[in-house]
């Protein structure tokens, strides 16, 4: 599975209710750090098919940002439907994937 480009808080809210286990990546282009993690959040998403992966630019999509709360880049948001189960913030591998085993059956 690939990473949906999500531009708009609608998008957001309909990603995550279409999609019973999901992760969204807040990050900006400035953001040393999500560039270190970005290349491997597109290999998670390939290792994990049944998880979504959405990506949210705060900068384009600010809104959703401030929905969230979110105070630091990256942050990832894990959900079941439109329920929130887990956030980190910070560019750790071995949290993030364990965070998206936690999604799975």
């Amino acid at each position: 599975m690939s990473v949906t480009v999500l531009g708009d808080a609608g998008a957001v809210a309909k990603f995550r209710t279409v999609n019973p286990k999901s992760v969204v990546y807040f990050t900006a282009t400035w953001c040393p750090p999500c560039k270190m993690i970005s290349p491997i959040y597109g290999t998670l998403s390939e290792t994990y098919p049944d998880v979504a992966f959405g990506k949210v630019d705060i900068d384009d999509n600010h809104d959703s940002a401030m929905d969230f709360k979110i105070s630091a880049v990256p942050t990832f948001v894990f959900s079941r439907g439109e329920e929130t189960v887990n956030k980190l913030s910070g560019a750790n591998k071995d949290q993030l994937e364990k965070f998206i085993k936690e999604l799975l059956p």
